[in-house]
């Protein structure tokens, strides 16, 4: 039987394999001794609940509610966990479910939303045989000829997965192995079977249709594809790697070769969990300073940095971390940090990500008005309602919470962006706005990072920190318009613009035009003539430039070509970087084919035109 060489994997852990810089990694603010062990059953509850059970046991609820507000003395924070561990109950895909109700924070009540949030399965582990069986079955060979060493104390157990470290026998390198749960396809099958049953009834029943149910299903039913097969993760790491290092942050690195549908083998980190460091920092924030002080971790700078990442993920790489709860986060010296779990990942559609973008510039210029005009823009439906009024009334919301979170002694969670999506909130539920589940989504992520920011910068300023990104952005922004590329690009991007106006929509204009076009437009056929012999003047005098530009920084290339005159002309013109010149032809490229595209369009019409008469 193959059994783990503990003190060989532990040796292995503890080195840095070619990736991540041994120079990054922190001490141990946990030891591995005094981590709780998963408990391991030999025989897994399958948790096979039928409608019937499921009915009952939201009846039974709903009665224990209705009960405490017949007799006066309701308890929100009772309703909130009950309902919570309802959902850890049933377990499997009704965890994930109740994570995404935890978006509807126009529906449900803070503290509701607040347990749904907080959703952990309290999953108990697999044996070792079930372990060995899936990845011998996804891999195809012997687990022994794969890993040279494998801990078969699981290091995590979750409702979808169990974690193990290991060693590949390749080439010594320490790794995390997670292996899919057996018979969760079955289970998340029976469970989303139940839930479209349920949205289905409260379509027909005419009941909660402003919760817009129908688009929930489908993010459940893609949840459901996604997380029952980890080539989607692997991909999401290979993508998220590349565009989380401009941003100077770390993530692992997957090993396709070893990663199938449901086994993912990934770098091992040896950083200390966010979690774990929260945990500490309220038993024993003595040990937490200490430890600040080893590694050079500043709390404020490493809160900061996250925040302004996920921003940047969201508007600038469109492929942001959508689960950035504290076990998602690995702490690092010198106040690094590496993101994990890229199972759940988003981007936004074009229109959807510019409107938050201006809603959240809106928020740090402090214009509350065009803020809410944002907001309610985010409505999938136009809502039928005194549109000025639910304006007027969501700006004051948004000033109110704006001018409440420069208050001191305020909590965290006043101050936060979730404070202004709550108060958003009120206003939309009063006017029944209907509200974007992408925009529910991308706020659930930076409400998600609260439960780590909360504890690293506790007077964190949602606001200075926006007017912080704003100025990040434009400044790369800018860095990114000057290279040579990205002008070629904008200038590609207009004469598509321009080719896609003369293909698409010109040829619907004129379809409209056709019975009022009876004569010619001689001005216009004139317009054109002028036009083209401005773009015949730039193409000469660029002819000429081109020959000036050679003298100055090539000069024995037009040794063959050699002319008196062009010479003269040549040394008339100043010496000009060689840069510069770059972006002279670029400018004269740009006119010539803007003055050219114009007298064409021009030109077609007239001739269009005199073909009609």
């Amino acid at each position: 039987m193959f059994t783990a060489n503990v003190p060989r994997l532990v040796d292995k852990l503890r080195l840095l394999e070619q990736m991540l810089k041994e120079k990054y990694i922190p001490t141990p603010l946990v030891e591995k001794k005094q981590r709780k062990k998963v408990e391991i059953v030999e025989i897994l509850n399958s948790r096979r609940f039928s409608i019937t059970y499921v009915i009952w046991r939201f009846i039974v609820y709903f009665l224990g509610v209705s009960f405490r507000r017949f007799i006066r003395k309701p308890d929100l924070q009772k309703t909130a966990i009950g309902l919570r561990e309802i959902f850890e109950e049933l377990g499997g895909l009704w965890v994930k479910t109740g994570q995404l109700l935890a978006l509807r924070t126009d529906i449900f009540p803070e503290e509701v939303c607040d347990q749904l949030l907080r959703l952990q399965y309290g999953a108990l582990g697999f044996p070792m045989e079930l372990v060995r069986s899936t990845i011998e079955s996804e891999l195809g060979a012997p687990i022994e000829k794969i890993f040279v060493a494998f801990d078969e104390e699981p290091l995590a157990a979750a409702s979808i997965a169990q974690i193990h470290t290991a060693v590949l026998s390749k080439n010594q390198t320490s790794v995390v192995v997670k292996v899919q749960r057996p018979g969760l396809e079955v289970s998340f099958k029976r469970d989303l079977d139940v839930i479209k049953f349920f949205a289905n009834l409260l379509r027909y029943l005419n009941i909660g249709n402003y919760l817009r149910l129908d688009e929930a299903v489908l993010e459940v039913e893609r949840i459901f594809n996604e997380e029952l097969d980890y080539r989607y993760e692997a991909s999401n790491m290979r993508r998220m790697k590349k565009t989380l290092k401009k941003h100077g942050i770390y993530t692992p690195s997957v090993y396709k070769k070893y990663s199938k549908r449901r086994v993912l083998v990934m770098e091992y980190i040896p950083g200390v969990l966010m979690a774990d460091y929260i945990k500490a920092l309220n038993k024993d924030p003595a040990k937490v300073k200490k430890w600040d002080e080893e590694n050079n971790v500043n709390r404020k700078k490493l809160g900061e940095k996250l925040f302004l990442s996920l921003f940047r993920q969201i508007f600038e790489d469109n492929l942001y971390h959508a689960d950035l709860h504290p076990g998602n986060i690995f702490l690092l010296r010198d106040s690094k940090f590496v993101l994990i779990d890229m199972g759940s990942v988003g981007s936004l559609d074009k229109d959807l990500r510019t409107n938050y973008l201006n809603y959240t510039n809106a928020l740090g210029k402090e214009d509350f008005p065009k803020a809410a005009d944002y907001i309610i823009r985010f409505a999938v439906d136009i809502p039928r309602v005194n549109i000025p009024r639910v304006r007027a009334e969501m700006s004051r919301a948004i000033e109110g919470w704006a001018d409440k979170s420069r208050l001191d002694g305020l909590s965290y969670k006043e101050k936060s962006l979730g404070g202004a999506t709550s108060e958003i909130s009120k206003v939309s539920v009063k006017y029944s706005v209907p509200t974007n589940w992408g925009f529910l989504k991308v706020s659930r992520s930076l409400i998600t990072l609260d439960g780590s920011l909360q504890y690293l910068i506790p007077d964190f300023s949602f606001l200075k920190s926006i007017k912080k990104y704003s100025k990040q952005a434009e400044r790369r922004a800018l860095i990114q318009s000057l290279r040579l590329e990205s002008i070629m690009a904008s200038v590609n991007n207009f004469f598509e613009t321009v080719d896609e106006y003369n293909t698409l929509i010109l040829p619907k204009l004129r379809e409209r035009t056709i019975p009022f076009d009876g004569t010619i437009n001689k001005f216009a056929l004139s317009l054109a003539f002028v036009l083209r012999t401005f773009s015949y003047a730039i193409l000469i005098g660029g002819v000429i430039l081109a020959y000036a530009f050679l003298f100055q920084h090539h000069f024995a290339s037009i040794k063959v070509i050699h002319n008196q005159l062009f010479d003269e002309i040549a040394r008339q013109i100043p010496p000009i970087p060689y840069l510069e010149w770059i972006l002279i032809f670029i400018a004269m490229t740009f006119i010539f084919r803007t003055l050219s595209a114009c007298s064409v369009i021009l030109e077609q019409k007239e001739y269009e035109g005199k073909s009609i008469l």
